[in-house]
């Protein structure tokens, strides 16, 4: 059984987060509210249970779910990742890519950034309302925020807290990031658009839009995960319970064994090519290169991460330049869109066509192969 406990309120820090895998049972005193806290950082797996707490249990409901992720970018169940990520720089810095089942923006995840999720019935669902919950338990902490148009979640006009939401036949869910002391360099490294090279892309998916972002620790020298989410969960608990305290039900290693076997079967399809990428929204993508041997012209359509539709011309003459470029043209076809398509199409058409790709031609697709790597990777 999930175990449940108490902050220790009212001396609230007398309470650690990290006590909170104790194997006390005490009963939840609410018949109307649930709080789940998350002590497993694997955003997998906490998407998981997001997904869990939303379709299975009693649509009436209100549950606060605390939690957070190691490094990761989660981008938005309509998202091109492509065009909203630097996947070089992820990959670098061995920070993976997640997609979540929300709509919204593309976000940075790490240690020092808070996640909140709030389900409730869907007739009662207010991105408003729940942002401004937020925004409340951050005044409480001595945080000057509020909410913009767009129901961000701002300091000084900078971004704190992004949100993006879902909604299904009787419930629905509001969920949020928390900058409270997150690498920001890696953030910008992830998401800032000056650091990517996606000129000539088209697509279909939704963008994220830009803001400036700050950390609530350049407000607050004391501020950290325990008193964000004990914070959050008083609002809530103003909110939804009449003030009365909601003992936590928390999960952590010792109990993740306990959830449904739909929380497992739902992380290891968020972490298939399939869903990652294969649910990335049509696209296309031209560019173009001078060599030393002349001009090249590509322009690449994908859908579902696959190329549909790929042509490559060159103003070159030369028999060695255009057999290359012919047949990359058509091999490029079928392939998955990455910065191995290139090399995925010579080594098809290797197999193929054996002997196509040869020592005198060779370093002419070696140099196709090197720049495609950097334009879509």
């Amino acid at each position: 059984m999930i175990r449940k406990q108490t902050f220790g309120r009212p001396s609230i820090r007398t309470s650690s987060m990290r006590t909170l895998s104790s194997s006390t049972e005490i009963p939840t005193p609410s018949n109307n509210v649930d709080c789940y806290i998350s002590n497993i950082h694997d955003p997998y797996t906490n998407l998981a249970i997001e997904e869990w707490l939303l379709r299975s249990t009693d649509p009436k409901r209100y549950i606060l779910f605390l939690w957070r992720n190691r490094n990761c970018v989660v981008v938005g169940r309509n998202q091109n990742p492509f065009q909203e990520c630097n996947l070089r720089f992820m990959k670098n810095n061995n920070i993976p890519l997640v997609r979540r089942r929300s709509g919204g923006g593309a976000v940075y995840h790490d240690m020092g950034n808070s996640i909140y999720t709030i389900f409730m019935p869907r007739e009662s669902f207010s991105r408003k309302a729940n942002a401004e919950l937020v925004s409340k338990a951050l005044l409480q902490l001595d945080i000057p925020a509020s909410v913009n148009d767009r129901h961000d979640i701002v300091v000084d006009n900078h971004k704190v807290s992004g949100s993006a939401y879902k909604i299904i036949s009787a419930r629905a869910y509001h969920h949020g990031t928390m900058l409270v002391d997150a690498n920001t360099a890696n953030l910008k490294g992830c998401l800032s658009k000056k650091y990517m090279n996606k000129s000539g892309m088209q697509s279909k998916g939704v963008e994220s839009v830009p803001s400036p972002v700050t950390n609530l620790r350049e407000y607050s020298y004391t501020v950290d995960h325990q008193q964000f989410c004990e914070s959050v969960l008083k609002e809530f608990e103003k909110e939804y319970n009449d003030g009365v305290n909601v003992r936590p039900m928390i999960i952590d290693e010792t109990n993740i064994q306990e959830l449904p076997e739909q929380v497992e079967n739902t992380r290891q399809e968020l972490c298939t090519w399939e869903w990652m990428y294969g649910q990335t929204p049509e696209f296309t993508h031209a560019m173009d290169n001078e060599f030393e041997w002349g001009h090249v012209n590509v322009f690449l359509r994908s859908r579902h991460g696959v190329i549909t539709e790929s042509e490559v011309t060159t103003d070159s003459v030369s028999a060695h330049e255009v057999t290359v470029v012919s047949a990359l043209s058509i091999a490029l076809k079928g392939c998955r869109y990455s910065e191995r398509a290139a090399q995925d199409a010579i080594d098809k058409i290797s197999m193929e066509i054996p002997g196509l790709i040869n020592e005198e031609n060779k370093a002419i697709a070696d140099g196709i192969i090197a720049w495609m790597e950097n334009k879509l990777g």
